[in-house]
């Protein structure tokens, strides 16, 4: 045992019972989930509106636009883009390296940085080596304690926030919108139910998130329909009522006017890579 360690253990106190220790805070909320790690050095210029929390780590310096905000990262900075935001790279440089740690947590999670951009420190960069290595082995229980060893570091490092937290009818809207892909939404219903008219909704929807609301459920739309059809068998008439589309026809015209191919020519190519 190294005596660093003798000397704190030392320093603990008698138990004033053997049987009752401490207890977690009240209202912990539970772990991260669904973890996943992966590696880019290439821009990524197409839109995209991600479900998870996405902890983007640089290795050199790049630059993100979250929601229609420039963001400057250095690389001893570290990016929180929380769940339902536009992201893109701008293809503006030779090289993007970066790590990406992309998870699911509840929105109250005390765990979470409140700041968009932190400082990286020693302790930040020996966690994210950890939770690295915890992946790498399969180890999803230590990755997810590691993860959340990261991410308080982090807290303790913010920067600044670089996007202004959502007003509460935006918000209300974005989860109405990402709880009901299946449903037809209209701009006018969305409207209403945020308590504001047409016009202004449309307005400080795009003031806030950098994109116009039909422009931001087409997104919405189209991700889920490519994840659909890359990670599932579901026919294509399944995947295009769960995106919110009556018939095939509508959803394959609409797809293939944002993506240049059919929804089946997109999954075979998807099996190809």
């Amino acid at each position: 045992m190294q005596q660093s360690l003798i000397e704190k253990a030392w320093r603990l106190p008698e138990p004033e019972s053997y049987f009752r220790g401490l207890e977690p805070p009240e209202g912990v909320p539970p772990l991260p989930e669904n973890l996943l790690l992966y590696w880019h050095d290439y821009p990524h210029e197409r839109t995209i509106i991600s479900t998870r929390y996405m902890l983007i780590l640089p290795a050199r310096p790049i630059e993100y636009i979250v929601s229609g905000n420039q963001i400057e990262l250095d690389a001893d900075r570290a990016l929180l883009v929380k769940p339902y935001l536009q992201r893109s790279v701008p293809e503006s440089r030779d090289r993007y390296d970066r790590l990406i740690v992309s998870f699911e947590a509840p929105e109250e999670a005390c765990y979470l940085p409140g700041e968009t951009v932190m400082k990286t420190s020693p302790e930040s960069q020996a966690a994210a080596e950890r939770l690295v290595d915890a992946y790498l082995d399969g180890d999803m229980l230590r990755a997810i304690f590691e993860l959340v060893l990261l991410l308080r570091e982090l807290s303790r490092h913010p920067v600044r926030r670089e996007i202004p937290p959502l007003s509460t009818p935006i918000r209300l809207a974005l989860n109405r919108i990402n709880q009901s892909l299946e449903l037809p939404l209209s701009i006018k219903e969305l409207a209403a139910e945020s308590k504001l008219s047409t016009s202004h909704f449309r307005r400080r929807f795009r003031d806030e998130l950098g994109i116009t609301p039909g422009d931001y459920l087409a997104e919405r739309r189209i991700n889920a329909a490519r994840r659909l059809l890359e990670e599932t068998d579901d026919p294509i008439g399944k995947i295009a009522k769960a995106c919110g589309y009556d018939t095939i026809y509508t959803f394959s015209r609409f797809f293939r006017k944002r993506t240049g191919s059919s929804p089946s020519e997109w999954r075979k190519s998807r099996l190809r890579t």
